[in-house]
């Protein structure tokens, strides 16, 4: 093979390599370059149990993405090392939203949502809805793994509401 199918054919392993581990490099970037910011109008802390609470008018950033809710446990896992905190956040709703790579951009919201920042995995439960790119699922309970970039959901056990899609089939002007 001559030098330069050579070098083609590895820039073009190299593209395909990063598209697959984009999703897992931004969220690694988000965990570790930015930090998690968390605004309310009221804060306490139980410090034995290393749990921040926070209340009325919670706003939580980390990188690109926002939450916000009524309620927030903040517990800090020192098991884990730095920067390895899990966010269980309550209201009427919980809305969450993230700008992805791509530069679309994912709403959700429940009335419960579980941020585990060192898996970048959100849990949503309680009339959960999540919307990308027109399309829309609604669930009783609906997880997002942020860092390998799949959504499953799934109703209650003693639930009658059975999980919803509805996929945008109308293209944007100019799309084929």
């Amino acid at each position: 093979m001559t030098n330069k199918m050579t070098r083609l054919m590895s820039i073009a392993g190299l593209a395909f390599t990063l598209c697959i581990t984009s999703g897992h490099v931004m969220a690694e970037q988000i965990k570790l370059k930015h930090p998690l910011e968390i605004d309310a109008d009221e804060q306490s802390a139980r410090l034995k149990e290393n749990i921040g609470v926070f209340q009325k008018n919670v706003q939580i950033k980390h990188g690109n993405m926002s939450i916000t809710a009524d309620y927030l446990e903040a517990h800090k896992r020192t098991e884990l090392g730095d920067n390895q905190q899990l966010l269980i956040a309550s209201g009427k709703p919980v809305k969450f939203s993230a700008i992805q790579e791509d530069g679309s951009t994912i709403i959700a919201s429940a009335e419960n949502i579980t941020y585990d920042v060192a898996k970048s995995l959100f849990t949503m439960s309680g009339n959960a809805k999540f919307q990308q790119n027109g399309d829309m699922m609604s669930a009783d309970t609906i997880i997002y793994d942020r860092e390998n970039e799949t959504v499953t959901s799934k109703k209650a056990k003693n639930s009658d509401n059975q999980v919803k899609t509805i996929i945008n089939t109308q293209t944007k002007q100019g799309e084929k």
